[in-house]
């Protein structure tokens, strides 16, 4: 008998499974060595960088106590056993292994949500092999080993091999945000609010493109700083003024709201906005996005922001299968970008991220996956499945309201009526409309009776516009009378506006385009 076969042992696995329902991989050693027998949990070997792989793959903290090793999986949604119950072994030496019987694995695999199983190192693959592949049906991974003794393999190495687990995970893969920067650095878009980052800068901007494109958006940029350079002027502007200035980038309540906010910060912070994420969270019409895209560009805060540009990115690079509309998915996804920050450049990133979702990753049609930067690690462009992310619930049916338009003209002024302060187009002009389909002979019969003179009524034409959750469908009639100033309601919200006016005073949403044009 050999010398070292005085010491072969027969030894039972003395550490439970690690797993519950959650659990979206299972990750098999061998068999424990004799420091994690002693200690009665796995891998716990001091030079064994298992727990340090794993902790730079997932951008965490190293665990070190077994109860912090045991949270630290179960929140990261990781199985842990091995794949032999029993086995003559001496000391902790695979090579030495006699004589096995495999682990049973039906309960970790039944009972949790395993999309993958790995195995630490080619002993453990090829025990799985021999025992348990065919008794699983299931198919493994094989990871080079974090035992010290693979010493070929440094810590490095060894992260950038074990990356491959953050696919079944849902996570981020460290490393991909400054991946993302080395791309910016070459692509970014050139835009004029990025050229003098301050907090006002990136506030008014990011409140113009919500909802709106930024090509749109750059001329009513320029034209706001010409005339509202600051937050006290925006605090002091006419509500006539302001929405003058806003005249077509539609959604006016953040018109109102900007100005609302800008109140509130001279008179609560001095007129400079807070460089404080739940500050900034606090003031009227800043949301998570744009409390996020604040203080990352304007002060360097390490806060996402995220978008629905940015869900769609992780939802493809993740594979998202639930809706992305749902609280807990956008939580997770906010998450995952944090994840992968590069420590000191959040606002390039989030930036960068901005880019890549109106540049690359495009919603509607073909994402451009051939010029991404993200093009090897996204889970979706892996299997040929971008288009089929990110999972949206189906819309609700948009409501129809028909509506007729009238441009009464008197000579060279325009009939204007000013809507009340709640609901649609709250307190905007507009052109005088009623509900439903009016034919000539309606809008004669109408028109005659409060204008009696002779007039000329004609129709010009259909019009359309959408909203978010309503769909008008507009009919327009021209009717052309003497001067009628005399004859309006003695009301403000009337009044008879010559073009000059109207191009520089009155405020009429774009829904009415289509026959303002006609003027």
């Amino acid at each position: 008998m050999k010398k070292n076969e005085v010491n072969r042992k027969t030894i039972v696995h003395p550490i439970s499974p690690l797993y519950d329902k959650n659990s979206k991989i299972l990750i098999l050693g061998s068999f424990p060595s004799v420091k994690s027998r002693e200690e009665a949990f796995f891998y716990g070997h001091p030079q064994n960088r298992f727990w340090k792989v794993l902790a730079a793959v997932l951008s965490e903290k190293v665990p070190v106590t077994v109860e912090e090793k045991k949270m630290f999986l179960k929140k990261n949604h990781i199985a842990l056993w091995d794949v032999i119950h029993s086995c003559e072994i001496i000391g902790s030496s695979d090579s030495s292994i006699r004589n096995v019987v495999p682990n049973d694995l039906s309960s970790i695999l039944a009972d949790g949500d395993i999309r993958q199983i790995y195995c630490n190192g080619a002993k453990s693959y090829e025990y799985f092999r021999k025992y348990l592949e065919a008794e699983t049906g299931r198919e493994a991974m094989k990871l080079p080993s974090t035992s010290p003794a693979n010493a070929s393999f440094s810590l490095s190495r060894l992260t950038e091999s074990w990356k491959i687990i953050c696919g079944p995970l849902g996570v981020a893969p460290p490393g991909i945000g400054n991946v993302l920067l080395d791309w910016y650095g070459y692509h970014a878009r050139i835009l004029p609010w990025r050229s003098d980052p301050t907090p006002y800068h990136v506030w008014i901007s990011e409140i113009m493109l919500q909802q709106t494109r930024v090509e749109a958006v750059k001329k009513y940029y320029d034209r706001w700083m010409e005339e509202l350079p600051d937050i006290y002027a925006l605090s002091e502007v006419s509500d006539e003024k302001l929405m003058k200035l806003w005249e077509g980038l539609g959604y006016y309540n953040r018109a109102k709201n900007l100005k609302a906010a800008a109140v509130m910060v001279v008179n609560k912070y001095g007129g400079e906005l807070p460089g404080d994420y739940e500050k900034l969270l606090s003031l009227k019409g800043i949301g998570e996005y744009t409390a996020g895209a604040i203080s990352s560009i304007a002060f360097g805060l390490p806060e996402p922001a995220v978008d629905g540009n940015v869900l769609r990115i992780f939802s493809r690079l993740l594979m998202e299968e639930e809706e992305i509309g749902k609280s807990g998915v956008k939580k997770r996804i906010t998450r995952e970008v944090k994840r992968v920050m590069p420590q000191g450049r959040a606002g390039d990133y989030n930036q960068a991220l901005m880019d890549l979702g109106a540049m690359i990753c495009l919603p509607n049609g073909e994402p451009l996956c051939g010029r991404c930067p993200w093009e090897t690690v996204c889970q979706a462009h892996k299997k040929g499945k971008e288009k089929d992310f990110p999972h949206k619930a189906a819309k609700k049916k948009r409501r129809i309201e028909k509506k007729t338009v009238f441009l009464i003209e008197a000579g060279e002024k325009v009939l204007l009526h000013q809507r009340g302060e709640n609901g649609l187009l709250a307190g905007l002009w507009e052109l005088p409309n009623v509900d439903g389909e009016w034919d000539v002979a309606d809008v004669s019969c109408a028109i005659k009776k409060e204008y009696p003179a002779d007039c000329l009524i004609e129709f010009i034409g259909e019009g359309k516009h959408i909203f978010s959750h309503v769909e008008w469908q507009m009919k327009g009639y021209r009717v052309c009378l003497n001067d009628i100033s005399e004859k309006l309601p003695k009301k403000k919200e009337w009044v008879m506006a010559s073009k000059k006016e109207l191009e520089e005073q009155y405020a009429v949403p774009s829904a009415f385009d289509c026959f303002k044009k006609l003027l």
